[in-house]
């Protein structure tokens, strides 16, 4: 019993949980579109980034080569994502976004804001506003 208890009071144990609740939503949302939340991450940052290599968008994530490699596979086939040549490189390729990932765009910040509008429904106001602060100020502020 007590063990259960110091579990279910860690505040790493209920982080990871709503991370997963709100991945499940997330991925749920867009496969109405589609993508993965894997996919969705990509695809915005290239849609915010503009034109960037493979090793610039894997900088970014904490994910392996070869899954960043799958999901930019995924959404060129799709036709949101594009492989252009390098002009300074063999080796490497520019993606950038299409314009019908560019139409997808608000679609995908409409999902974003729901999924998070329904994480603080049981918030007031002030509340939501001082949780996305206390968030942000761990995340710039975390050793982990």
């Amino acid at each position: 019993m007590r063990a259960r208890r110091s579990r279910e009071n860690s505040m790493g144990w209920m982080i990871q949980r709503l991370a997963r609740r709100l991945d499940d939503a997330m991925n749920a949302r867009l496969a109405e579109h589609g993508l993965t939340l894997q996919q969705f991450a990509i695809l915005m940052t290239v849609i915010e980034h503009g034109r960037m290599t493979q090793a610039e968008i894997g900088r970014r994530f904490a994910m392996p080569a070869y899954a960043i490699s799958r999901a930019i596979d995924g959404l060129e086939a799709d036709g949101l994502l594009v492989r252009d040549a390098h002009p300074s490189s063999r080796r490497a390729h520019q993606i950038h976004a299409t314009p019908k990932a560019l139409d997808l765009a608000p679609a995908m910040f409409t999902i974003v804001k729901a999924v998070n509008a329904d994480l603080t429904a049981g918030l007031a106001a002030d509340d939501a506003d001082r949780l996305r602060q206390l968030l942000a100020d761990t995340m710039t502020g975390a050793t982990l």
